[in-house]
């Protein structure tokens, strides 16, 4: 079943899309500038770079949570993990989240394709509302800091809506979800690992 979020029907009905929270979301320049969304040849790539002051290793464990991903998703989302087969997480655990935009309910479920800590993982949508979802998180050692880089590669069910609005929508709300993300883990990495979730033994 292809799921609606973006589905062309629903999309095209412009009238029911609500741009409120998107708009009231806006974060400082300085972050908008740090995520790039660029076009490739039959998808697109969001890029976001963030350094914290943390080691790598402790860093990694944060998120090797999957819940922490509660935390770092903006509370407009009604983000909810449902299910998760392994946690910490490992190479092809399953996890599976419930979340709200625009008012429509959708139903992810991803799976950890690469598995390379402290360094890497990847996680791939395998039901969801894009043709195709693939988070990269990179780790990078820079002294005592840590800078992590988040690529997504994307892809719409419905490729007509390129030459729509609608495309420039989405990517509004991609911007509006990683500089939310952006701003909590400066958050959780200023007040200290101390008060960060680590995966449980």
């Amino acid at each position: 079943m292809v799921p609606h979020l973006i589905g062309c029907d629903e999309f095209l009905d412009l009238k029911n899309y609500n741009r409120e929270t998107t708009e009231s979301a806006r974060c400082p320049k300085a972050v908008q500038e740090s995520i790039r969304i660029l076009e490739r040849k039959h998808d697109w790539s969001l890029i976001c770079e963030q350094r914290v002051s943390c080691p790598i290793a402790k860093t990694f464990s944060f998120f090797s949570t999957a819940r922490n991903l509660e935390r770092l998703t903006p509370p407009f989302l009604r983000f909810r993990i449902r299910h998760i087969n392994s946690e910490p997480l490992v190479a092809g655990a399953i996890i599976d989240y419930s979340l709200r935009l625009h008012h429509i309910p959708i139903r992810w479920r991803s799976q950890i394709e690469k598995w390379e800590p402290p360094y890497q993982f990847v996680d791939n949508q395998i039901r969801g509302p894009f043709k195709l979802w693939q988070h990269t998180h990179t780790f990078r050692a820079d002294g005592n800091d840590t800078i992590i880089t988040d690529t997504v590669q994307f892809n719409l069910y419905c490729r007509a809506l390129e030459y729509t609005p609608i495309l420039t929508w989405i990517h509004d709300d991609l911007r509006t979800i990683f500089e939310f993300r952006e701003r909590e883990i400066a958050r959780v990495f200023e007040n200290g690992f101390s008060r960060v979730e680590t995966p449980r033994s």
